[in-house]
């Protein structure tokens, strides 16, 4: 008897939750929607899986994801009210920026970690409390045992969202999470500056280079390009004319000294004065 007989001959409840490797997986568990559409079609059901890990490895510790994460991040915490716990970060996160993007900074926690155990203690400390709608979480020294502890923690409530980004070297071990992406920045271009004809079309073009490691489902064919700013930094790229020029609403765009704010966890281009 073959396979396929065997599967449809199972009991229809039992069938639905067999997955076959060469097709994506239904949501096992919940998820929540990235608002990137075209990562949303590659994902298991839809979306970020919750109540499990999802691992990030990155080229650079401060390398640009926010605007892969924040939308689902959001999301989170306006359907439950609870807080966003950001441990161990490379840089002060910029509030204002979540406020715009609406996020209320009196719902994001920043946990520094003074020794190498307090940011897995705090990250696993963060899951188990009720209150808490997301984590992000930059661990570089953990260990498959530390990761195992947080996804399990994340199992135990279902609505739980826990992003855990660790370096690009770190993808040569093997890994529990449910969800494993490797982010990068595609090969540099030359930079137009306002006022250029290609400036408008290189703002929306894609920054992110996104592949799926491991996921419930085929390999990815290629990694998926997308946008490294949010949707109105870009929509302010985009409508940029020579420096000075106004904007919507009688603004301005300028720039700012980005050397100044190399502080800051997000990325600031320009900003409306």
């Amino acid at each position: 008897m073959s396979a396929s007989s065997c599967l449809s001959s199972l009991p229809s409840a039992l069938g639905a939750s067999v997955w076959r490797a060469d097709e994506l997986a239904g949501a096992a568990v919940g998820t929540v929607a990235s608002g990137h559409a075209a990562l949303d079609a590659e994902l298991p059901g839809g979306g970020w899986p919750l109540g499990a890990l999802i691992e990030l490895l990155q080229p650079a510790r401060d390398a640009p994801v926010w605007s892969l994460l924040l939308p689902a991040v959001v999301a989170r915490q306006q359907a439950s009210g609870g807080a966003v716990v950001l441990v161990n970060p490379p840089h002060e996160p910029f509030l204002p920026a979540f406020a715009a993007a609406g996020l209320p900074a009196s719902s994001v926690l920043w946990v520094r970690g003074e020794t190498p155990v307090a940011p897995l203690w705090a990250s696993e400390q963060a899951l188990r409390c009720a209150d808490v709608a997301a984590v992000r979480a930059w661990l570089p020294r953990a260990r498959a045992g530390d990761l195992r502890r947080l996804h399990a923690a994340a199992a135990l409530r279902a609505d739980s969202l826990l992003f855990v980004l660790r370096p690009q070297a770190a993808g040569a071990a093997g890994s529990c999470a449910r969800l494993r992406l490797r982010v990068g920045v595609p090969a540099a271009a030359p930079v137009h500056g306002a006022g250029h004809p290609d400036a408008a079309r290189q703002a929306l073009a894609p920054a992110l280079c996104v592949d799926i490691l491991k996921r419930r489902g085929p390999p990815l064919d290629a990694p998926l390009q997308l946008p490294a700013q949010a949707p109105r930094l870009r929509a302010l790229l985009a409508a940029s004319a020579p420096a000075g020029a106004a904007g919507p609403g009688g603004g301005k765009v300028r720039s700012l000294d980005t050397k100044k704010e190399e502080s800051h966890a997000l990325d600031r281009l320009a900003v409306a004065a």
